[in-house]
């Protein structure tokens, strides 16, 4: 009950609704269907909003299976008091638990181990005593010394207990909880060059700065730095004040042995607490950092996916290259494969020549609309070949640049093989391009998010934690828009809500046996699909020319018994003019006369108003481009209008239409101070941005954002 109300809090919903999240979950549900299908029982929480509350409740649950289990222990060895027990029963987290059951966890054999079993605790815990002396200890220890062999003299007796101590003190949890929150605000990293090699990582070859107070794509440049073998890192602590704390602390008033206890006191921590404190804090920076990056990575790509598609147009791919020459391929306005040519524009005037002619008999036989060229090397070439030739030839066709990362990745797949078997390989790329700008989620859903680039440092990333923090995004894009039945690849399918690879494949096999499907009712009989799974995924796969309307909806078919009585109360079939009454009626009403939620009846409303929506096409459309920005055209001042390609920590990237991308840093987003870069700009959005400075040798375009366009 306590974990459900930290819950209920933490995302201020009501108790009740936290229970049935979690028992939607622990059902087996997934967080695209939950969002969509039962806000009624979530107090509406959105996709994101529900995928933080399971990562919250697995931690509680995990928290709480390890309290269970240490309760255990303790009470098994009778070493649970109720005050330990009250302790460990409201712990936060698992570095509070784990403090409290640090002195009682079983140790390996070590110095303080091999101390208590040759009898030194009695010993130790004179050291303690109010009238304890120098003298008094000697004699002590000189009467221990002949029953344990193993010890040299008396000093080495004494050593073993003072041991004991500095380890019960560094198992403290309030001695460790103080220390922890010392070092959270005091500790420094102090960054070195370690060959004496110019790099990338030269800025911090000097460099220091609070652990607390370093950016996340800071700590992972230095540990990249670190890895690579170009940088040193230390952890500086206040070594006296901490030693000096303990001692207040730990030694007793007046004590007539203190130069010795504070021998201990520096031991405990030079050898035991600081060596853990610093690991673990260094550990826990990691984690915000890779944390923060996965977020960037997540929020990226999830823009990325929901670019706005350019719809029913011919589109020219073009791959750029030199020697290897430019890939060509069109595609018709449904992503069909209709022709491929290879042109070698760069290589001399003759091939130049040649390239016109085949472009030009290419653009005559099929009515392209638009050519895609990849951002890759010759990009900036290839477009201003690309310009003068339609100049030339005083053609209306537009072009705009694409990213196009990952492009070789997909083309070396199992997925393009399949597509396309007979193609070449350096053919499928240009295909993929035309392809992502028609419908980019569709197209870089085959293509691992891991590749697409759009992150930071995510290659120093816990690969297990951002694969599946992408996935999720994927997911949640693409069922945000729903899949056409008929059309969707098996790589889209997989990734609809309850669907996986093994029944993708056989939804395509059914869809090939039927020669399409007319109903979502045909899918109970595909291969592996039983009822959970026709539940989770059949509001997000539609059939656009279905006989049934409502199968061309994002209405769930849980929902068609309902639809069916208000649409017979009405007397109006079911279609956009019933969803046009439902828009007139007030909600309460609705509620009452068909004993419904109003999500449920939201969700017929907006399904039957607009069967065929989709939701990307809110968002900016790609900037298409009918003439030449020269680098040498940059001026500082210019207003230039610009795509942004990817947020890092630091600012913004944005293709402003030269062969590499501009810098608007994050200091220069707003008149105010910035703290999240995602806050202001997201990837796809368009801007207006102002040149501060363009250093034509290094390629290093400084902006100011002026204006982002407003959907």
């Amino acid at each position: 009950m306590q974990e459900i109300k930290k819950l209920s809090e933490e995302f201020s919903i009501q108790t009740k609704n936290a229970e049935q999240i979690i028992h939607l979950l622990e059902e087996g549900n997934t967080v695209p269907f939950i969002a969509r299908y039962r806000k009624n029982l979530t107090g509406n929480l959105d996709d994101q909003s529900l995928r933080l509350f399971a990562k919250e409740w697995q931690r509680l649950k995990s928290l709480s299976e390890r309290k269970s289990d240490i309760l255990r222990i303790l009470k098994e060895a009778k070493n649970l008091t109720p005050d330990l027990e009250k302790q460990i029963t409201q712990a936060e987290n698992l570095t509070v638990l784990e403090d409290l059951y640090r002195p009682y966890r079983p140790k390996k054999q070590t110095r303080v181990t091999k101390a208590i079993e040759q009898g030194l605790e009695p010993l130790a815990n004179l050291f303690l005593t109010k009238d304890i002396t120098e003298e008094k200890l000697q004699i002590e220890a000189e009467k221990i010394l002949p029953q344990i062999p193993d010890r040299a003299d008396v000093e080495d007796v004494l050593n073993g207990a003072a041991d004991i101590l500095a380890d019960r003190m560094a198992d403290r949890a309030d001695v460790r909880r103080g220390l922890r929150n010392l070092l959270q605000k005091q500790i420094l990293v102090h960054t070195q060059n370690k060959n004496d090699q110019d790099s990338v990582y030269r800025m911090y070859y000097d460099f220091q700065e609070k652990l607390s107070e370093l950016e996340p794509h800071r700590f992972l440049a230095i540990q990249r730095g670190e890895k690579e073998g170009y940088l040193k890192i230390d952890l500086l602590t206040p070594d006296e004040l901490i030693v000096n704390s303990l001692a207040k602390f730990f030694i007793p008033h007046q004590s007539k042995i203190y130069s010795r206890l504070y021998l201990i006191c520096e031991d405990s921590w030079n050898r035991l607490l600081a060596p853990s404190l610093k690991n673990e804090l260094w550990k826990t920076k990691k984690e915000e950092a890779e944390e923060r990056s996965i977020e960037l990575f997540s929020a990226n790509l999830k823009n990325l996916l929901l670019q706005a598609p350019i719809h029913d147009k011919y589109i020219l791919g073009w791959d750029p290259g030199y020697t290897h020459g430019c890939k060509l391929a069109i595609i018709n306005d449904h992503g069909e494969l209709i022709d491929t040519e290879v042109i070698f524009p760069f290589e001399s005037k003759q091939d130049s020549l040649l390239a016109e002619q085949n472009l030009f008999a290419m653009l005559s036989e099929h009515p392209v609309d638009l050519i895609a060229i990849g951002n890759g090397t010759a990009s900036r070439e290839s477009e201003l070949w690309v310009a003068d030739f339609i100049e030339q030839k005083k053609l209306k066709t537009t072009w705009l640049i694409v990213s196009e990362a990952g492009a070789s990745v997909y083309s070396a797949s199992p997925t393009a093989a399949q597509e396309f078997p007979d193609l070449d390989v350096n053919l499928r790329s240009a295909v993929s391009i035309a392809r992502r700008v028609q419908d980019p989620l569709a197209e870089l859903v085959k293509i691992d998010p891991q590749a697409i680039g759009v992150g930071q440092y995510q290659h120093d990333i816990n690969a297990n934690k951002l694969e599946s923090a992408l996935s999720a995004v994927v997911e949640d894009c693409v069922n945000q828009v729903g899949v056409d039945l008929n059309t969707a690849s098996p790589h889209i399918l997989s990734y609809v809500s309850g669907l996986n690879k093994r029944i993708a494949d056989e939804i395509i096999k059914k869809r090939q046996d039927l020669s399409g499907f007319t109903s979502r009712e045909q899918l109970k009989d595909v291969k592996y699909l039983g009822d959970k799974t026709f539940e989770q995924a059949a509001g997000f796969l539609r059939i656009a020319d279905a006989p049934l309307y409502l199968d061309r909806t994002a209405v769930h078919p849980e929902s068609y018994q309902i639809t069916e009585q208000i649409a017979k109360y009405y007397n109006i079939p079911i279609s956009q003019e019933l969803g046009s009454k439902l828009a007139e009626e007030d909600i309460s009403f609705l509620q009452k006369q068909f004993k419904t939620d109003p999500f449920t009846l939201t969700e017929i409303k907006e399904s039957l108003l607009k069967p065929n929506r989709d939701p990307r096409d809110d968002f900016d459309k790609p900037i298409l481009k009918d003439k030449i920005l020269k680098n040498s055209d940059l001026k500082a001042g210019m207003i230039l209008s610009g795509t942004v390609r990817n947020v890092v920590d630091f600012g913004a990237f944005v293709d402003v239409g030269i062969e590499h991308d501009g810098l608007i840093h994050i200091s220069k987003m707003s008149d105010k101070f910035v703290k999240d870069p995602l806050k202001i700009l997201q990837v796809g959005d368009q801007v207006s941005a102002e040149v501060l400075s363009y250093d034509i040798d290094k390629q290093r375009l400084q902006l100011r954002l002026v204006k982002k366009k407003e959907n």
